[in-house]
C-alpha cells in the first residue's frame, strides 16, 4: 500500500482488522561526524531521534495536531522528519507497554543503523518524504 500522506497512512490504520499502534519519532538531520571535518566536501547528512512515543491511531487527530504537540514536548526544538511505524494489536486487545517498549527500541536502532525501509516518514510540513536510492 502506498501511504502519500498523514491522513491516509490514519485511514489505513483504521482499516486494518486488529487496533494499531503508531510508533512515531521525531528526528533531526545533522552532519555524520566522521563527514563533517572533511574540507571541500558536502557532509553527509543523518538522522538523530529527538523523541518517540506511541499513540493509538484513533487518537491522532492529524498531523497538524500532532505536530503542535511536538512542538511542546520538545520545547520547540526544531525536527525535520517524522518517521512511523505501526505495531498490531492481537486478538482485539492493543499492544501492552513492554510491546511497544520494545517495538520502539527496536525503531531507534534501525533509524540510528540507516534501515528505515518499511517506516513512513514526513517533513515538519505533513509532506510526505521519500528516501533516495
Amino acid at each position: 500500500m502506498t501511504i502519500n500522506s498523514f491522513a491516509a497512512l490514519l485511514a489505513a490504520a483504521s482499516t486494518r482488522p486488529e487496533p494499531q499502534l503508531l510508533l512515531l519519532t521525531f528526528a533531526a538531520l545533522e552532519a555524520e561526524p566522521q563527514q563533517a571535518a572533511t574540507p571541500g566536501r558536502k557532509p553527509r547528512m543523518a538522522l538523530a531521534p529527538l523523541a518517540c512515543v506511541d499513540k493509538r491511531a484513533p487518537d491522532v487527530a492529524g498531523f497538524d495536531a500532532l505536530a503542535a504537540e511536538a512542538r511542546g514536548a520538545l520545547g520547540g526544538a526544531h525536527w525535520d522528519v517524522l518517521l512511523v511505524s505501526t505495531l498490531s494489536g492481537c486478538a482485539g486487545q492493543w499492544p501492552d507497554e513492554r510491546q511497544a517498549d520494545g517495538a520502539l527500541r527496536t525503531m531507534l536502532n534501525a533509524i540510528k543503523l540507516g534501515k528505515m525501509e518499511g517506516m513512513a516518514a514526513f517533513g515538519p510540513d505533513g509532506a510526505p518524504l521519500r528516501w533516495a536510492a
